[in-house]
């Protein structure tokens, strides 16, 4: 094992249903051993680590949208009645939504580029 030039091994354990994806992932990368398939995901891709932050804002303002929208609706049902100050709060909190996404799109797109090299 000396004159080779690849002499660092890594041992894995997987479950069987692990071990079934690891062979039809490998299968599908057209890798006809283990270590090609664990050196061409490790050595050729590239890691993102991904802030999930802004998602979870986005989820609360969402949520919070939606929650007011239908708190409006039932009250409207139940009188025939909706005020100017609650459609203009459902208008804000509607643009705060859309700048939030807008954003995220924004950051999504800056990241693609610099991931392409353009």
């Amino acid at each position: 094992m000396a004159n080779r030039f690849r002499n660092e091994r890594i041992e894995i354990k997987l479950t069987k249903e692990e071990k079934e994806v690891f062979e039809k992932k490998m299968k599908l990368a057209n890798c006809k051993t283990m270590s090609h398939f664990l050196r061409k995901c490790v050595l050729e891709k590239e890691i993102y680590v991904v802030d999930l932050e802004p998602f979870r804002n986005l989820q609360w303002l969402l949520s919070n949208a939606t929650n007011n929208i239908n708190q409006i609706a039932k009250a409207t049902n139940t009188t025939g009645i909706i005020y100017k100050n609650e459609i203009d709060s459902m208008n804000k909190q509607i643009e705060k939504l859309s700048r939030e996404i807008w954003q995220i799109h924004s950051l999504l797109l800056n990241k693609s580029k610099e991931s392409s090299g353009n």
